[in-house]
């Protein structure tokens, strides 16, 4: 299937007005519903992926994974489908206006502790609705995190792309089971990584929400560092993930030029486990405790900080990754890898 051409129907009852945006399996347009005049978001598959069936089937899953959940902060789909003429499955949800948390990352902009732990906040209300009904996200990320408005001007966080979702099921788990891997790899879990599919579960989106947190503090993503200036080395990445974090968060947020407050480092290393037992209960309790040490002591760039006290300016130490021209910390950010059943990720399981 080509790209759909504005002022194109399809489905045969949504025009198409225009491209919003394309990810690795799907293409979203903007478009409007014929009947009723409402403008929607339509999501069709890709074309190099709509012949697979596993694709085919975590494309469908999206549509319902989340029906019998009522949350302001998941976004509501009103039609699924195969059209007939394309043989393409589509989405049609909410047309949401405003810009994803990845995007402002990459524009090198970071949040302030108390924008942070209210939108952590809206998301945490969101899995606590998911993880009761057995549903595991597993691809958290800032690109997956949507900022818009309410009528009111207030922000309002909608958490995006359940397509890769895990329903977990109340049985014993097999201990012997293994899966593909899927996700970002910056913010997935050790038992993504390693296909522990067993171990999957709440925790590993409550992992995923902690690294985000630390990415939107510093500007990067915590194993930004592990990759020797080369985020293409998915690999090195992998292992790093596999690993665990080898420093503390506010030895890295220092040399790029951020003061974490005190707490924060416990807190991380509670947060990113290897062990999914060792981490947070809920993402309630993560942000709970998150926002406490947030209100203690905001993180400050150690450049103002310097100033205030009269001492001489600190520069945050410049980051070069995969060839480009070297920023500091407010330079942008490129789009994180994301990992669909790579092959590093099986060499990984033999390794970690």
């Amino acid at each position: 299937m080509m790209v759909l051409k504005p002022g194109s129907l399809f489905a045969e009852r949504y025009e198409i007005v225009g491209v919003v945006s394309a990810g690795g399996m799907g293409i979203v347009y903007e478009v409007l519903h014929r009947e009723t005049k409402r403008r929607r978001a339509l999501k069709v598959m890709l074309p190099h992926v709509v012949t697979d069936p596993e694709m085919r089937a975590r494309f469908a899953l999206e549509a319902v994974v989340t029906a019998d959940i009522e949350s302001e902060h998941l976004v509501e789909v009103f039609d699924a489908g195969i059209d007939a003429e394309t043989d393409c499955p589509y989405l049609v949800m909410e047309l949401l206006r405003g810009e994803d948390l990845g995007s402002r990352l990459r524009r090198g902009e970071r949040c302030s502790p108390p924008e942070l732990v209210g939108l952590l906040e809206q998301a945490a209300l969101a899995l606590e609705k998911t993880h009761a009904a057995g549903i595991v996200h597993r691809d958290l990320k800032p690109e997956n995190l949507f900022l818009t408005k309410r009528d009111d001007g207030s922000p309002r966080l909608k958490i995006l792309d359940f397509g890769i979702a895990k329903v977990v099921r109340v049985t014993a788990p097999d201990p012997k089971s293994t899966t593909k891997t899927f996700g970002t790899p910056y913010y997935m879990a050790r038992e993504q990584v390693t296909g522990e599919a067993q171990l999957i579960g709440p925790s590993s989106d409550t992992y995923a929400l902690a690294q985000i947190t630390y990415a939107l503090l510093v500007g990067r993503p915590y194993f930004d560092d592990d990759l020797g200036g080369d985020e293409r080395n998915i690999l090195a990445l992998l292992l790093a993930v596999g690993k665990g974090p080898s420093e503390a968060a506010s030895v890295r947020a220092e040399r790029r030029g951020i003061e974490l407050p005190t707490g924060f480092d416990k807190w991380f290393a509670r947060a990113t486990s290897t062990q999914p037992r060792a981490r947070f209960d809920s993402a309630k309790a993560l942000v709970s405790e998150l926002a406490a040490i947030l209100r203690d002591l905001p993180p400050v760039p150690l450049a103002e900080k310097a100033a205030a006290a009269g001492d001489p300016p600190v520069k945050a130490a410049p980051v070069a990754l995969g060839g480009t021209v070297p920023m500091p910390i407010s330079g942008s950010v490129p789009p994180p890898p994301d990992l669909r059943a790579s092959p590093a990720a099986a060499t990984l399981a033999s390794v970690v």
